[in-house]
């Protein structure tokens, strides 16, 4: 099964992260990825784009990651700021979606909040 360009975009993007931040060779699965990108101008777009929120994705989840001693309250705001990031990151691939015709957009449903009578 062929791979959607939404996902190779994240993916690559994810490993040329990890390449630059990390010291894992990762350089095999990044020519993979790299080769079934699309050499236009749009797609270069995407990649920035894609990149950029994965970038805030990764320093944000090694904030939490750090905080071992971290308030609990900080915690949660770090997590609540990553689930901000990942809906800005799915928007993107679902951009790539509609763009290039391919793939699956994840479609998420916010569910309202009810109060029981319960007080705070």
């Amino acid at each position: 099964m062929k791979m959607p360009l939404s996902e190779i975009i994240d993916r690559y993007t994810i490993t040329l992260l990890k390449s630059e931040r990390t010291d894992e060779d990762v350089s095999e699965e990044l020519a993979a990825y790299k080769k079934e990108l699309p050499d236009t101008n749009i797609a270069q777009t995407f990649v920035d784009r894609m990149y950029e929120i994965n970038g805030k994705i990764w320093e944000t989840e090694g904030d939490i990651r750090k905080g071992a001693d971290m308030p609990l309250d900080e915690v949660g705001r770090l997590a609540i700021r990553v689930r901000e990031l990942n809906q800005l990151r799915n928007g993107i691939k679902g951009e790539i979606v509609d763009e290039f015709a391919e793939g699956f957009k994840e479609i998420k449903v916010n569910y309202k909040k009810v109060d029981y009578g319960r007080s705070d």
